[in-house]
C-alpha cells in the first residue's frame, strides 16, 4: 500500500517541450530501492520526466489525438482500465500506472507493485491501486482551482502536503482537512488509550460548530402526451460538517417530518459508515405515513454525505407544463405553459427554462409575449432563457410564454452530445432549473431539538434545508423524444393473459 513516484504533468499539445510539462514531482527512494531487490532482473527503472511526459501523454492520445489509429496504443488486445495505464518507456513497461485528468492537468502515481507478475492479478486485488488513486483525487482536491503557474509556486505546498499524506511513500491520510489540520499545526494529538475511528486520525482544535444540509431533489420527464405517462420522482441527501473538539464524539439526530409539502414517508436510507445506528426498519418500503428517522454516527472533521434517502412518489410533480415548438425554415414558434403545484413554496432563488438551439445558433427573439417573467437568449446566442424567479404570480400560478425565434440558415455541423445530435427539427426539450431555500417537498427537516452531542459541549449549530430540480423536462408534444415511459398501449398488451 505504497508508492513510488507521484508526477503533475500539463497537457501540452507540443512535442518539443516535453521537459516543461513536468510540475511536480516526488520520488519516494525507500520503496524504489525495495522495489529493486524485489524485482531484480524484472525491474523496470523510472525513466527521466521528459521522457515520462512524453510517455504518458502519447498514451493517452494527446500528442497525435485519438482520432488516429496507433497499434502500440489502440490494438484490441489491449485491455483498458481507467484510469489505470500501461505506459511503455525506453526502460520497459510500468503498470499499474495510475492517471487522474483534471483542468489540463494529469496527476499521476505509480504503485509499488512487483512488475514481474504473470498473470498480473486483478486491480481490485491491488491496494496500492486504490490508495493510489485515493491519493491523487486528494491532490486534485488541494490544488482545485489552481493554475499551473500557481503549481509551479506552490511546490514547497506541496512537499509538504505529500509529507502529511504520504510520508516516505506510505499513503495514510487522503482527507485534505485532515491533513491541512496536520501541516498548520491545527489539530490535537488523541491520547494512546482513547479510541479514535480510522475516518477521524486527528482532533479538531477551535471553535465548536456543525453544519447540517437537507438537500432534496426532483426529477421529471413530461411529455404531455395521452399514450405516455410522465415520471418524475424526488430523493435527497444529508450533509453534514462536525468541527467538534475532542478525541472521540457521537451526535444523534433526527430527521422528522414536517406538515409542509406532501408528507411523503422516506422509503429507505443508505447510510454513511461512520453511522453507529439507525432505525431498525429503514429498509421497510411502501409506508403510508411519515415516520421520523433517528442516525447516531461519530462524523469525519470533513464534510460528508451522512445518507441518501428516497420518498414515496409525489401525486404530482412540483410544476407541470406543455412545451410546444414548430420550426419553419428560418424561424421557430415556441409555446410554453407551466403550472405550479399548491403545496409547493411559492419562493424561488433561482427559476428558469432553458429552450436550447444548439445547432440552429445564433438565435434572435422576433416576437415574444409572457404574462410573468423576462424572456432573453443566453450569452452563448444559442440558448432561449425564460425567467420565472422570484416567484409565480400570488393569484394565478399558471403562467404563459410564446415567442417567434428567428434561427441561424443552415443547421451547425459537428458530433455534439446525444442530445444534440437527436435534436433536429420538431426535436427538442425544455429544461427547468429551480432552487427554494428552507423547503423540501417530502417535508424531510434537521430536527434541531432532537440533536444530542455526547460527550456534551457547547457549539454552533446551522441547519439548512434545499429544494432543487436535478434534471427535469419537457419534450415537444410535436416531436420525438429521446427517451420515454413505457406507452399505455404496451402496457396494457403486456397485462393481457395469453
Amino acid at each position: 500500500m505504497s508508492l513510488q513516484a507521484v508526477w503533475i504533468i500539463r497537457i501540452s499539445e507540443t512535442k518539443s517541450k516535453y521537459e516543461d510539462s513536468i510540475l511536480f514531482s516526488r520520488f519516494y527512494q525507500t520503496f524504489i530501492k525495495k522495489s529493486k531487490d524485489i524485482e531484480g532482473s524484472h525491474y523496470v527503472p523510472l525513466p527521466s520526466n521528459p521522457e515520462l511526459a512524453k510517455a504518458v501523454l502519447f498514451e493517452l492520445g494527446h500528442t497525435d489525438g485519438l482520432e488516429k489509429f496507433l497499434v502500440d496504443r489502440d490494438t484490441c488486445q489491449k485491455m483498458e482500465q481507467k484510469p489505470v495505464y500501461e505506459i511503455n518507456t525506453s526502460n520497459g513497461k510500468l503498470w499499474p500506472f495510475v492517471v487522474v485528468e483534471q483542468a489540463g492537468l494529469l496527476f499521476c502515481c505509480l504503485p509499488f507493485v512487483p512488475q514481474g507478475l504473470n498473470p498480473r492479478p486483478p486491480l481490485i486485488d491491488i491496494p496500492g491501486v486504490t490508495l493510489g488513486f485515493t491519493l491523487l483525487c486528494t491532490l486534485t482536491d488541494f490544488l482545485r482551482n489552481k493554475s499551473s503557474d500557481e503549481i509551479e509556486d506552490r511546490t514547497g505546498d506541496l512537499y509538504l502536503f505529500l509529507s502529511q499524506a504520504a510520508p516516505y511513500g506510505s499513503v495514510l491520510d487522503t482527507i485534505v482537512d485532515s491533513v491541512l489540520a496536520k501541516v498548520n499545526g491545527k489539530f490535537s494529538v488523541p491520547q494512546k488509550t482513547a479510541k479514535q475511528p480510522a475516518w477521524r486520525s486527528v482532533s479538531h482544535k477551535g471553535k465548536n460548530q456543525m453544519y447540517l444540509t437537507i438537500t432534496e431533489y426532483v426529477r421529471s420527464v413530461q411529455y404531455d402526451r395521452e399514450n405516455i405517462e410522465d415520471v418524475w420522482d424526488v430523493y435527497g441527501t444529508v450533509t453534514c460538517k462536525a468541527e467538534l473538539e475532542g478525541t472521540l464524539r457521537t451526535v444523534t439526530l433526527t430527521i422528522a417530518q414536517s406538515g409542509e409539502g406532501e408528507g411523503m414517508p422516506i422509503n429507505n436510507l443508505i447510510i454513511h459508515p461512520c453511522v453507529q445506528s439507525a432505525d431498525a426498519d429503514i429498509l421497510v418500503e411502501g409506508r403510508d405515513r411519515a415516520m421520523p428517522r433517528r442516525l447516531r454516527f461519530s462524523p469525519p472533521l470533513e464534510m460528508f454525505m451522512l445518507c441518501h434517502y428516497m420518498v414515496n412518489k409525489p401525486t404530482t410533480p412540483p410544476i407541470t407544463g406543455c412545451f410546444e415548438l414548430f420550426v419553419e425554415e428560418e424561424r421557430a414558434k415556441v409555446k410554453v405553459t407551466l403550472q405550479l403545484n399548491d403545496n409547493i413554496k411559492n419562493n424561488f432563488d433561482v427559476c428558469e427554462l432553458h429552450i436550447p438551439f444548439a445547432k440552429r445558433a445564433p438565435i434572435v427573439i422576433q416576437e415574444f409575449s409572457a404574462n410573468h417573467g423576462a424572456l432573453l437568449v443566453s450569452s452563448s446566442k444559442s440558448t432561449l432563457v425564460w425567467n420565472l424567479a422570484p416567484r409565480f404570480p400570488a393569484r394565478q400560478t399558471e403562467v404563459n410564454m410564446s415567442a417567434i425565434v428567428q434561427l441561424r440558415a443552415s443547421q451547425g455541423e459537428g458530433l455534439g452530445t446525444i442530445e444534440e445530435t437527436f435534436c433536429t427539427g420538431q426535436n427538442a426539450y425544455a429544461q427547468l432549473f429551480f432552487k427554494i431555500q428552507e423547503f423540501s417537498q417530502s417535508g424531510s427537516y434537521i430536527d434541531a431539538k432532537s440533536i444530542q452531542v455526547s460527550p456534551s459541549l457547547k457549539y454552533k449549530l446551522t441547519c439548512v434545508r434545499e429544494y432543487v430540480a436535478s434534471e427535469y423536462k419537457f419534450w415537444n408534444v410535436h416531436g420525438d423524444s429521446l427517451v420515454s415511459a413505457l406507452p399505455r398501449c404496451l402496457c396494457n398488451q403486456q397485462q393481457v393473459p395469453l
